[in-house]
C-alpha cells in the first residue's frame, strides 16, 4: 500500500512512517526538511509546504490513502491546519484516492466531555485559536465526499508503543495519556482494516492522568504556539 503523509516530521508522523516502512508500506511525505525523515528506500520525500497546492498534489499522486497529521508549526499562519487540509481535500478530489485519515484532538465535537473541566477552560481561552483551527479542519473533512476518518487522541506522550489502548465511537472513556507510537499503530490499523469510515473514533489509554499531566500538556502546546 502507498501512503501520503502530511505532518511527517512531527512526533506522531515520524513514528507512523517508521512503523509503516517496517510493515512494507511505500510512503510519500511532504516536508520542508528531508533530513528529519526516517531513512528507507520505500520513502519518497517531496520538498515543500502544505500551503502550496502543487506540492500537496505531488504528494498525493499515485497513493492509496492519505494521513493528515498537521499541527501548528513556526513560520506558518495560525490557520495552517485548516488551510492545509483544504488543499489536501482538493488534491484528493482531483485523483482516484478517497481514503483520508485525519488526527485532531479529544475535546473537539462530540468528545468535548471526555476532557477535564480545566482543560475545557484552557481550550476555550489560551488555546482558542488552535482549537478553532482544528474544529474548522474537522468541518472541512466532514463536508467532503471522501472516505474519511477523524481520529481524536488523548494526551500525547513520547513513551514507547505498547499496543494497549482503547478506541471507539461514543465509548465511555476519558482523555488519558497515550503514546504517539500507539496512535501511529492505531492509524495504520485503520488503514489496513478499513475501519471507522466516516466516523470520529477516540483513542486513548487507561493510564491515570492527573492535573499535573494536563498542565504539562497545556504548557507544551502554549510554548509551541509562542514560536509562531
Amino acid at each position: 500500500m502507498k501512503l501520503a503523509v502530511f505532518g511527517a516530521t512531527g512526533g506522531t508522523g515520524r513514528r507512523l512512517i517508521t512503523q509503516a516502512l517496517a510493515a512494507d508500506y511505500d510512503v510519500r511525505a511532504l516536508t520542508r526538511s528531508q533530513a528529519k525523515l526516517p531513512p528507507g528506500e520505500q520513502i519518497t520525500a517531496i520538498e515543500g509546504n502544505v500551503l502550496d497546492p502543487g506540492a500537496v498534489s505531488e504528494t498525493v499522486e499515485n497513493t492509496d490513502a492519505v494521513v493528515c497529521l498537521l499541527g501548528r508549526t513556526p513560520n506558518n499562519p495560525p490557520d495552517v491546519v485548516s488551510r492545509g487540509t483544504r488543499n489536501i481535500i482538493e488534491a484528493m478530489d482531483d485523483r482516484p484516492v478517497s481514503r483520508l485519515l485525519v488526527l485532531t484532538s479529544m475535546g473537539l465535537g462530540s468528545s468535548s466531555e471526555t476532557v477535564p473541566w480545566y482543560v475545557r477552560i484552557v481550550n476555550a481561552t489560551a488555546l482558542h485559536d488552535l482549537m478553532a483551527d482544528k474544529a474548522r479542519q474537522e468541518e472541512l473533512v466532514m463536508q467532503s465526499n471522501l472516505d474519511w476518518t477523524i481520529v481524536r487522541p488523548g494526551g500525547l506522550t513520547d513513551t514507547p508503543r505498547t499496543g494497549e489502548y482503547v478506541h471507539g465511537v461514543d465509548i465511555d472513556a476519558s482523555a488519558r495519556p497515550i503514546s504517539r507510537a500507539d496512535v501511529a499503530d492505531f492509524l495504520l490499523q485503520i488503514v489496513q482494516e478499513d475501519l471507522y469510515v466516516r466516523e470520529t473514533p477516540i483513542v486513548t489509554s487507561q493510564e491515570n492522568a492527573d492535573l499535573g499531566f494536563f498542565l504539562d500538556q497545556i504548557a507544551t502546546i502554549a510554548k509551541r504556539l509562542k514560536t509562531n
